[in-house]
């Protein structure tokens, strides 16, 4: 069983290794690093930074190994998405010198869904992908018969695109680069948690991006946007000026832990029969196998990014008395409470 983070300890080793690493003091830079991941082994920065100091010890493979780690750790957090690109690239790097070519194929292809242009991933994939191993092509048969037999839609990826944010006492400014979009083709919608983007391609698809929990509230009627050549610049207003922000949204363990507070302090009246039996309908487990709480986290640790919005959303809106997988409705507006029967809501009050 792993030790608890120690993250204040952590983080003073790493600033010693990044000391050490800008003196060229390699062994011990590498020294620090290992010292910080065994206090906070959550840390993607640590194992990236460990990497570039052992590629500079020339020990590859295991440079590889850590920036392998640091993508496993920071992806799908918009927040570290430049920590991910370069353990990507990194990886993908030393993977193609270690002569592990689908490795180094995996890892540059998400690196270019990032950065399309990125003239070194560019060229790595080059080199790369004709020394992969060839993917076998299934019978054509069996794909119409596995066609034939699925029920279930396939559904679209959602799209990727490269944004960064920065801010200042009172804004918050977040920068989605899409280039040559057309002024009254981009609509942006905010709440007090959340900022939706809406924009219509000049192919005529339209693409959405969400931004879901973010990290602290904003001013709606304050904020706005703006559609520049290269850009869609997007202004958020604090609601508390002077607030620094260390993420753009909430950490996938920050909207856990929200919502086993939730949970915890659930109102009188809230069905738990009736969301341990859709638990046991998404999980098909029994509910005397496992707490409600363990059938809740079973379904988000192994859903999708929209059905954990969902979810978070359905929950919390409704004060625990309805609990849905589908974020395209759940998006449209606030859910409601809705008690048991024979129940009504009442205002809760610590």
């Amino acid at each position: 069983m792993s030790k608890p983070a120690n993250k204040t300890a952590a983080n003073a080793l790493f600033q010693q290794g990044n000391e050490a690493y800008f003196d060229d003091e390699y062994e011990q830079a590498e020294s620090l690093y290992t010292q910080a991941i065994a206090a906070d082994h959550t840390n993607s920065e640590y194992y990236l930074r460990r990497a570039q100091v052992r590629s500079k010890l020339g020990n590859i493979e295991s440079a590889a190994s850590d920036a392998q780690k640091a993508a496993t750790l920071s992806a799908d957090k918009s927040s570290l998405l430049r920590q991910y690109f370069k353990a990507l690239h990194l990886h993908g790097k030393w993977a193609a010198e270690l002569k592990n070519y689908d490795e180094a194929a995996e890892s540059l292809r998400k690196a270019a869904v990032i950065n399309p242009s990125h003239e070194e991933i560019k060229k790595l994939l080059d080199t790369v992908e004709p020394l992969t191993t060839p993917v076998v092509p299934e019978p054509v048969a069996e794909k119409r018969e596995e066609a034939a037999g699925s029920s279930q839609p396939a559904v679209p990826a959602r799209p990727k695109v490269r944004h960064e944010w920065y801010q200042n006492d009172e804004f918050v400014v977040l920068e989605i680069f899409i280039k040559r979009v057309q002024k009254d083709a981009a609509s942006v919608e905010f709440t007090e948690k959340s900022v939706s983007v809406s924009v219509k391609m000049a192919t005529g698809s339209e693409n959405n991006y969400e931004f879901e929990p973010l990290l602290h509230s904003i001013v709606p009627g304050e904020s706005t946007f703006e559609v520049l050549s290269t850009k869609i610049e997007i202004r958020l207003k604090k609601a508390n000026s002077g607030n620094k922000w260390d993420h753009l949204e909430e950490t996938d363990a920050q909207q856990l832990a929200n919502q086993k507070l939730s949970l915890s302090s659930s109102r009188k009246g809230v069905s738990w029969d009736s969301i341990a039996a859709y638990a046991e309908k998404e999980t098909k487990l029994k509910p005397s196998e496992q707490s409600v709480n363990e059938l809740f986290q079973n379904i988000y640790k192994d859903a999708d990014e929209d059905t954990r919005r969902a979810m978070l959303k359905s929950y919390t809106e409704s004060n625990g008395t309805s609990l849905s997988t589908d974020w395209k409705s759940v998006s449209k507006g606030k859910v409601e409470t809705v008690p048991p029967t024979d129940t009504y809501a009442k205002p809760y009050s610590s």
